[in-house]
């Protein structure tokens, strides 16, 4: 959490990888909305929408800041696991609007 509670922020990390994304996640009025600061030099932000059961959000792209010329994250599904599981599903959009999908099996350090 940061900014007094208002944010959260969500880092990945992996061996090997040079880079590392970090997305924000917080409430604009009732919406919950979404931001990745991407490594392709943008920052898209997403709605989401949470499953009746609570362990599933759903986030549907609304629009991008900055450069899309390498793409740009385009689609997020977030699916809780256990206290300290998650998986994502994220749908990136190439140039040429070509998407690529990727799975993520994540845990918490500690």
């Amino acid at each position: 959490m940061t900014s007094m509670g208002n944010a959260l922020v969500h880092e990945m990390t992996g061996a090997g990888r040079p880079d590392d994304p970090i997305t924000t996640l917080y409430l604009d009025g009732d919406r919950l909305l979404l931001t990745h600061y991407c490594d392709a030099g943008n920052r898209p932000r997403m709605a989401g929408k949470t499953s009746p059961d609570g362990k599933t959000v759903e986030f549907d792209f609304l629009d991008v800041a900055g450069s899309t010329q390498y793409g740009h994250m385009h689609h997020a599904v977030f699916t809780v696991i256990d206290a300290n599981h998650h998986a994502e599903d994220w749908i990136y959009m190439m140039p040429g609007d070509k998407p690529v999908h990727a799975h993520f099996g994540l845990q918490r350090t500690k």
